[in-house]
């Protein structure tokens, strides 16, 4: 009996052995992701005057790498049309271990070159991740731009 449970420990260990590097070597070159990382709003809808935050948020092992700069995107006729931006970002790299928070924002009525129309729009954002190899992933969130109530009465009156 006491042989048996000898060999049925050195069986475990011996698996334990074999199995832990190897879904490490996994993790390690990324086919078993370890977290994510998320892009969100504080909220789902703004007027063109609001203040987008912007949060970046890294839930995974390893490091995020990124830059200051995104991207805004418009929803017409089912697809996602580029909206020029009037701003500009330092040429850094920004690195977020787990846990960690990098937080931005955007003014439609300050940050498009075109004053916004109401509609969806989405703010695109490329990241690298990895714990040895880093792989390119693009995060999105997805807003919506209502009309002011000035807009909205002057459309009002145009009708009239």
């Amino acid at each position: 009996m006491n042989d048996k449970n000898k060999v049925g420990r050195m069986k475990r260990r011996l698996l334990i052995a074999i199995l832990v590097p190897a879904v490490l070597i996994l993790v390690a070159i990324g086919i078993v992701p370890l977290g994510t990382v998320v892009l969100s709003l504080d909220k789902d809808t703004y007027y063109p005057d609001d203040t987008v935050n912007i949060t970046v948020r890294s839930l995974r092992i390893g490091t995020a790498e990124f830059g200051r700069g995104f991207r805004v995107q418009r929803c017409e006729d089912g697809g996602w049309i580029e909206v020029p931006l009037d701003r500009w970002w330092p040429m850094d790299i920004i690195g977020l271990r787990a846990g960690e928070v990098f937080a931005q924002c955007l003014i439609p009525a300050k940050d498009f070159v075109e004053p916004p129309e109401p509609g969806k729009y989405r703010v695109v954002k490329e990241i690298r991740a990895g714990l040895i190899r880093l792989e390119t992933s693009t995060l999105i969130a997805e807003f919506y731009v209502e009309a002011t109530t000035s807009d909205q009465q002057a459309a009002q009156w145009e009708i009239s």
